[in-house]
């Protein structure tokens, strides 16, 4: 662990309400139910209804022992000859909450604004169950995708990687495992990873008490979900421990200023340009863990999200 920060923030208003709104919604006790039911009540507060603009449906793929959830989310009409394009889209919440509820607030959006299939993963949370099932849950997903993804209208070979926070560390891991197998994903996008294990960056002495996300409780998380200190080394778990990063997708990586996550992506993007694989790195100025669901009030998170769209974009041609 690293010492602790004195930094204060001066916080624009759309941070401020997010901090309002977290506070309003966190949880009364520590029973997970509890927990759960209050940051799904959060995720409701910045879910808009549905709007039909795109296509929902609830599937689940098949696996001989742990068949995984998820809700596929289509543009309306024909899809082309070789079927959609696909944002494989895997949530965030610290390895322990989300479903395929709580990020609707972009997933919908990603749909519509790409024109492309997202699909989203409901995997197996802590503390039921412990790494790797999160992590097998989505490679589950991917490789069920690669495989059989026509029926679903799926183009098997156009799809990208996404995924905010503990998602974007479940995304990450899965490409660097895909490396050199001939299946590697057309794209990677992450917003706010983590990344590491070690948390000894510059980002989580000096954020080490920021709002929303504080190091200690990054640190509760990761332990929560790999209680075994020996798979903290394990590039499933910690994509930034990896030494090779040469069949690695073009990849988009945003981070957020007051974050103790925020070197995780700078460093990722770092070893990424390092190998000859584009990337795209943007810093979200200002920004706190979890910010995105900000994507419709704030004007530097929906500046994030172009940026994202753009590079998604480019990942599909």
């Amino acid at each position: 662990m690293t010492q602790q920060s004195n930094m204060r923030y001066e916080l624009s208003e759309e941070m401020q309400s997010l901090v309002y709104w977290s506070s309003i919604y966190s949880a009364a006790d520590n029973d997970i139910d509890s927990i759960r039911a209050a940051y799904d009540a959060m995720c409701r507060h910045y879910t808009l209804p549905r709007d039909g603009s795109v296509h929902i449906e609830d599937k689940t793929v098949a696996h001989a022992t742990h068949p995984v959830n998820v809700r596929l989310y289509s543009p309306l009409g024909q899809a082309p000859a070789q079927g959609w394009s696909c944002v494989l889209f895997i949530h965030g919440g610290g390895w322990m909450l989300g479903n395929l509820d709580s990020h609707e607030f972009i997933t919908r959006y990603l749909c519509r604004d790409l024109n492309v299939a997202v699909l989203s993963v409901d995997y197996r949370l802590v503390p039921e169950h412990h790494f790797p099932a999160a992590y097998e849950d989505c490679e589950t997903v991917y490789h069920w995708l690669r495989e059989h993804g026509a029926d679903w209208n799926i183009n098997p070979a156009q799809i990208a990687l996404a995924g905010d926070s503990a998602g974007g560390n479940l995304a990450a891991a899965l490409a660097v495992q895909l490396q050199h197998t001939g299946a590697q994903a057309c794209g990677l996008a992450l917003i706010y990873p983590c990344l590491g294990s070690s948390f000894d960056t510059e980002s989580c002495q000096q954020h080490a008490d920021a709002p929303l996300l504080t190091l200690e409780e990054m640190h509760y998380y990761l332990s929560e979900y790999a209680p075994n200190a020996s798979d903290w080394q394990d590039t499933r778990l910690a994509p930034l421990n990896a030494q090779d990063f040469s069949d690695m997708p073009r990849s988009f990586v945003a981070v957020a200023e007051y974050d103790p996550l925020c070197d995780d992506g700078r460093i990722f993007v770092d070893k990424l340009k390092q190998a000859n694989i584009a990337a795209e790195f943007y810093l979200g100025k200002g920004l706190l863990h979890g910010s995105l669901r900000l994507v419709r009030d704030c004007p530097v998170v929906q500046d994030l999200y172009q940026h994202m769209l753009s590079s998604l974009k480019q990942m599909f041609k």
